[in-house]
């Protein structure tokens, strides 16, 4: 009563946190080559399907198929991006639902950005979601926060969880930050012992004209989108376009710190590069993505650094999976007991 299919499997960060919660991941589905390479390669186990979703029918998997997740491309919704949601060519959400339906499992997990729930695109997430429940589904969404799971990194995601009509399920939780049992997980902390790796020689380069923020971490200091991580707290989001200028940036000798301090007392603008300062490699990445430092990743170093960004952490990923798995499990003892009354 466990077996998944995971869909728009990239990497195999949702896959991953799926096995750690108990789920026996039976199919990835994935368009981009390199990206289900790196997915066999960690988990061979799996049936490798690398093809266009749109051109797969999935009605066989229907009475196999107990679990249907999946994370459709979040461009079309994302606030990096255009924003053109259902116009956008990359809209796969329909898709998802056509799985859905096709295969009718006992529960779904769909994950996506936050921005799917803004005012623009609440309508259409509501209008799948209706879908969805009349396909025969109590659906339960909300937007998380993998930091408040102890992920060392600040990543909002929408979470949508389908589950057979009547069946309790409760997100998990918080645990870490402010008011609760344990802190956040640090980027000081998730780096510890990290192995070491290749260097990113993108330099760090000082704007001609930054704009200051209150915290040295917003703002922008730095030529390029990364941004200086605050080394006792959680990470900036890791994003898939890192590899150049726009990968988060470590300053273990404060530089960054005392130079925001120097803008804000009225100082003038630093030229040239910030010494002592480097951009994450791509295994500290993945440590603040929590995939373990046994997972090997296939392709260029810039296609290692989008399979990260792109995935769904993997610890956080089993957080929601197992909240999900418990629930089945409940909903299972409960029909079992049910019949044994009955007979």
């Amino acid at each position: 009563m466990n077996k998944a299919i995971d869909l728009f499997a990239g990497a195999g960060g949702l896959s991953l946190g799926l096995k750690m919660a108990g789920w026996d991941v039976r199919v990835a589905v994935e368009y981009d080559v390199t990206a289900i390479e790196t997915h066999r390669k960690n988990m061979p186990d799996v049936l490798h399907i690398c093809d266009d979703i749109r051109d797969i029918d999935f009605t066989s998997y229907k009475g196999e198929i107990d679990l249907v997740v999946g994370g459709p491309p979040c461009q079309p919704f994302s606030v990096s991006g255009k924003q053109l949601g259902k116009l956008d060519v990359r809209d796969m959400v329909p898709e998802f639902v056509r799985v859905v339906r096709e295969v009718r499992p006992k529960s779904f997990l769909m994950e996506n950005v936050k921005g799917l729930t803004s005012p623009r695109f609440m309508p259409y997430l509501l209008s799948r979601i209706e879908e969805l429940k009349e396909i025969g589904y109590d659906v339960h969404w909300q937007v998380l926060n993998a930091a408040d799971y102890g992920i060392p990194q600040n990543r909002h995601r929408l979470f949508v969880i389908g589950v057979p009509i009547g069946t309790k399920f409760d997100f998990p939780t918080p645990t870490h930050g402010p008011g609760r049992d344990k802190k956040y997980h640090t980027v000081s902390e998730a780096l510890i012992g990290c192995p070491k790796d290749e260097l990113n020689r993108t330099k760090v380069v000082f704007c001609k004209n930054p704009i200051l923020r209150r915290s040295p971490y917003a703002g922008m200091l730095l030529n390029g989108k990364g941004r200086p991580l605050n080394m006792n707290g959680p990470s900036h989001t890791i994003p898939a376009s890192a590899g150049g200028n726009r990968t988060h940036i470590l300053d273990p000798q404060r530089v960054l710190l005392r130079y925001h301090t120097h803008l804000t007392d009225g100082g003038k603008a630093t030229v040239g590069e910030a010494e002592g300062c480097t951009r994450l490699t791509v295994r500290q990445s993945a440590r603040l993505q929590t995939f373990p430092d046994w997972f090997e990743f296939v392709g260029r170093k810039n296609q290692h650094y989008a399979q990260i960004g792109n995935a769904v952490p993997p610890e956080f990923a089993a957080i929601v999976a197992k909240a999900l798995h418990n629930a089945m499990q409940k909903k299972t003892r409960g029909i079992d007991r049910k019949t044994t009354i009955h007979s």
